[in-house]
């Protein structure tokens, strides 16, 4: 299970010879194994294979509520999914992922999220082109906890059922998060079950799109596959 918002991770490691899994929900491993074994296995029966998966980029992601079917409802995830192998040569990406206690609800919250999902990137690739041993991958994530979210309360605005009207913000010492809060409000409503998907790779343009299905065919193939096609899905 994660703990104390420390990321946990699952999968293969060039210095393991078999699956490995610290501090993540049962549920959310179960239901994102099969997602992802069922899209390998289609991807290894294409031409491509395993050029593609192997020069394919690490991906930061977020998973809104909903996006992400077998995990309990409500629950949002963030983390980095990057191509991997283990020891003994068999194909299947590391995750390090964390349940979100609540989505950010602010800009700088979402800054927060966005600076922590670079270190966790950085921490997956050095990782796995260094041949960490699993210590040393504990260690470094037990040095970048996930930064506090939803900490901006939410405050009903006043609402009379008119398309425009004025709004009575007297006495509030912070209007303008007031305002954004709200906004957030509505933008987590209508992300509901999306997956949020961005890629930096090296000497290349960033790479980012949402999907309205994480078990959408496409997906994979998009993550993995070598489709360059990043329009939303």
């Amino acid at each position: 299970m994660d703990s104390a918002g420390i990321a946990g991770w699952h999968g293969k490691l060039p210095t393991l010879g078999d699956f490995a899994t610290r501090r993540l929900d049962p549920a959310f491993v179960s239901a994102w194994d099969d997602w992802l074994s069922q899209g390998l296995a289609a991807l290894q029966q294409g031409p491509a294979w395993p050029e593609a998966y192997l020069d394919s980029p690490s991906w930061r992601f977020l998973l809104m509520p909903g996006a992400l079917p077998g995990v309990p409802p409500g629950q949002a995830w963030a983390g980095v999914l990057m191509p991997s192998v283990d020891r003994v040569g068999r194909y299947y990406p590391l995750t390090i992922a964390q349940r979100l206690p609540a989505l950010p609800a602010t800009a700088a919250e979402v800054e927060a999220l966005w600076t922590w999902l670079v270190r966790i990137d950085e921490t997956a690739a050095d990782a796995l082109h260094d041949d960490w041993a699993i210590d040393q991958l504990e260690a470094e994530l037990q040095r970048q906890p996930l930064p506090p979210l939803g900490t901006a309360a939410a405050v009903p605005l006043p609402w009379q059922g008119a398309l425009l009207q004025p709004l009575d913000l007297g006495g509030r010492p912070h209007a303008g998060l007031l305002l954004a809060a709200q906004a957030a409000t509505a933008w987590h409503a209508q992300a509901q079950g999306l997956s949020f998907w961005s890629a930096h790779p090296e000497q290349q343009s960033a790479r980012q799109f949402a999907a309205r299905s994480l078990h959408d065919a496409p997906l994979l193939a998009r993550l993995f596959g070598g489709s360059g096609d990043d329009n939303a899905g």
